[in-house]
């Protein structure tokens, strides 16, 4: 399946390439403050793939909070958040944000991270999101229609 999402002004998107099937894929709602106040409905898939695109770098705000173990990357234009990066030694993580998706809509469960040290973090990322490359200065390709 693919997963495709954008900001509104287009200026930030993104693509993941999974096997998983909703059913497996397990949308996520963190109860953090980040993500309770932007409804966030997060996916990834360690066995998968993705790319995020930034067309013009100037415009992506990469926030950090809390323990500062991922960047949540937003467009400073139309104020999206399209998901969480982390840079790794062999590359980058992210989990995606389904609300800036044609499945915005899908159901998600609700997890708590708020008790996890810092390290503990970096390896439940490393087990479950989802292997990234970042690309700056490349438009995001247009979105289709879910299938």
């Amino acid at each position: 399946m693919r997963i495709e999402g954008r900001c509104h002004c287009g200026n930030l998107g993104f693509e993941l390439e999974t096997a998983r099937t909703w059913e497996t894929i397990g949308p996520r709602e963190c109860d953090c403050s980040f993500c309770r106040a932007h409804a966030t409905r997060c996916v990834s898939d360690p066995e998968g793939r993705a790319a995020v695109f930034v067309a013009d770098p100037e415009r992506l705000v990469r926030y950090q909070f809390g323990l500062r173990t991922a960047e949540f990357l937003v467009c400073g234009r139309c104020g999206v958040y399209i998901g969480a990066y982390a840079e790794e030694e062999d590359g980058g993580l992210s989990t995606l944000n389904l609300r800036a998706t044609a499945h915005r809509d899908r159901a998600g469960a609700a997890v708590s991270y708020g008790p996890e040290a810092a390290e503990s973090r970096r390896a439940r990322r490393r087990d479950r999101w989802t292997p990234t490359e970042l690309r700056l200065g490349v438009s995001p390709p247009a979105v289709h229609a879910p299938g």
